[in-house]
């Protein structure tokens, strides 16, 4: 009886799909302040940008080589200015998208490391998601997957100047959803 709790899956697939998506947030944000949102798509070369607007005022957009991608960033940084402003249930938009600013934890690729050994998971995987600017102003987001046997945990940390930076930012996120997900 002890075993079956360490075998049994911290995350499934079934959990995430139960989290609030960001452009579903978005919609229901708006909807309960009673603002009509408006998204527009375009390329760019070969990124796809996404405007989001609200009752008619430009609030955020977002970019990326995948549409969806677009659409995923333009929403939370409407989120997060949207957030500022508007009266909202603030602990609904605290999960794990960014919303709140920066978000580290000292340690956090260590951690995340050491989690995945005791989790008997395969080693986190880092991918450059983002590499922009100038080379003096360069802006870096990263994203980390942790491979499982119901599925593959993934996040994206916040925009940061150093690749070393963007990974200890997703390490971070990805400890910090697996906590408010009482998965830890």
């Amino acid at each position: 009886m002890i075993f079956r709790a360490l075998l049994e899956p911290i995350v499934t697939l079934e959990d995430l799909q139960k989290q609030p998506q960001p452009i579903t947030m978005l919609f229901e944000l708006c909807q309960k302040q009673g603002k009509q949102v408006d998204i527009k798509y375009w390329k760019n070369g070969e990124k796809n940008v996404v405007t989001v607007y609200v009752d008619g005022k430009f609030i955020a957009a977002g970019s990326s080589k995948k549409k969806e991608t677009a659409k995923l960033n333009a929403a939370k940084q409407a989120l997060l200015k949207l957030s500022e402003s508007m009266p909202t249930n603030v602990g609904r938009l605290d999960f794990s998208f960014g919303f709140n600013k920066s978000f580290e934890i000292d340690g956090a690729k260590q951690k995340l490391y050491e989690l995945c050994g005791k989790k008997k998971w395969p080693k986190p995987i880092y991918s450059l998601e983002k590499d922009d600017g100038p080379p003096h102003d360069k802006k870096y987001v990263s994203s980390v997957q942790i491979p499982t046997v119901d599925g593959i945990l993934y996040i994206e940390g916040d925009e940061k100047s150093r690749v070393k930076e963007a990974q200890i930012s997703a390490a971070s996120w990805i400890i910090r959803a697996l906590q408010e997900s009482n998965c830890l």
